[in-house]
């Protein structure tokens, strides 16, 4: 999941936007979860899994706020402390929080969190984000893990001179490629994970960024308009197919990984930004991203004891369901996210000044 700070997209309010959208999709996709659980009748099929593209559009995202972020940052290795430490300082205080709710739910009854699991997960690997070869603690985790094995090899690129960020990615693309050749990435999970194809779509990021800074933004429109339709394209492709979401990593980039770079370099050149509701969302879109599994599951529970046969209540539930999972993800990010990046901003001005 894409999750930089407000001050790291202030040019790029269309971004903002598009992550909260990507958000709003997984959302959506875990509802077919939901209702398949805890209601009698069904009115989702398997393809609003497809909403699961929220994750393949943060990690483009991400990559291409990172080149952003390397053009305007200082070089050397003290900016690489600096640039590590806001990464890290954005990632780890919600999720600590998150997950130690999800610990004392286990305390209390553990049937709630590891009943999807085929193993409890390793508590200390799940919170400090290290790759593992069972599941995390907070099931979404597991993209955090991808965002923090860029976010490690990227450094290196804040250590550079700028004028070596191409070469520099270039490379990182040519050695992710041999270890693919070479199945190198089966050896341990740390090498899974900074091997990984979805490292692709980072990169695809990377390179949309870089050529919207070299260009200027230059066919904007063109390419947004052109990014729409392959995505049309390919979930119509995948609906009619009957193929629903892909879950192989190579799968998805295939599939999903050019639409989603042509859409984030289209939204970013847009001269006019989308609707000031769009960006909000966006602000929450971390905590919702963190929290909606959990908001999701009590109002399900509470669902499950008055669902009914028919399926009018599930026209009802679902969209309250999504508006209620918004809603506290907001509530979270007002009093918990917010002065926790406050905090961070002022540590990081004190010890990177």
């Amino acid at each position: 999941m894409s999750i930089e700070t407000p001050q790291d997209v202030r040019r790029f309010a269309n971004i903002q936007a598009l992550r909260g959208f990507a958000a709003l999709l997984v959302v959506v996709s875990h509802l077919f979860i939901i209702e398949q659980k805890y209601s009698p009748d069904h009115i989702l099929g398997s393809w609003v899994e497809l909403g699961r593209v929220g994750v393949d559009l943060f990690f483009v995202i991400s990559g291409f706020i990172m080149v952003h972020v390397a053009h305007t940052s200082l070089r050397g290795g003290r900016a690489t402390s600096a640039f590590l430490f806001a990464r890290m300082t954005r990632i780890y205080p919600l999720y600590w929080l998150i997950s130690l709710i999800l610990v004392l739910i286990y305390l209390w009854r553990p049937d709630l969190v590891f009943s999807s699991l085929g193993a409890p997960p390793n508590i200390w690997k799940s919170f400090m984000l290290f790759p593992d070869t069972r599941a995390p603690l907070l099931a979404v985790g597991w993209t955090l893990i991808h965002e923090m094995g860029f976010y490690l090899v990227f450094a290196l690129a804040i250590f550079l001179k700028p004028r070596w960020l191409l070469g520099f990615l270039v490379c990182w693309g040519g050695v992710l490629a041999l270890g693919q050749k070479m199945d190198v990435g089966t050896h341990s999970p740390l090498l899974q994970i900074l091997l990984s194809p979805l490292t692709y779509e980072f990169l695809a990021g990377t390179f949309a960024g870089y050529i919207y800074h070299r260009f200027k933004g230059i066919g904007g429109r063109t390419t947004l308009a052109i990014g729409l339709v392959l995505w049309g394209a390919t979930l119509t492709m995948l609906i009619s197919t009957g193929h629903g979401m892909i879950d192989s990593h190579w799968g998805r980039v295939i599939h999903f990984t050019l639409p989603a770079m042509l859409s984030v370099y289209g939204l970013a050149s847009l001269k006019s930004d989308l609707p000031k509701c769009t960006q909000v969302l966006g602000d929450w879109s971390y905590a919702l991203y963190l929290t909606h599994v959990l908001s999701l599951s009590l109002l399900g529970r509470i669902w499950h004891n008055f669902a009914t046969q028919n399926s009018w209540d599930n026209w009802i539930i679902l969209p309250v369901l999504t508006l209620a999972s918004i809603a506290a993800a907001g509530m979270v990010h007002k009093w918990a996210e917010k002065p926790m990046l406050q905090l961070a901003k002022r540590a990081r001005a004190k010890l990177f000044p």
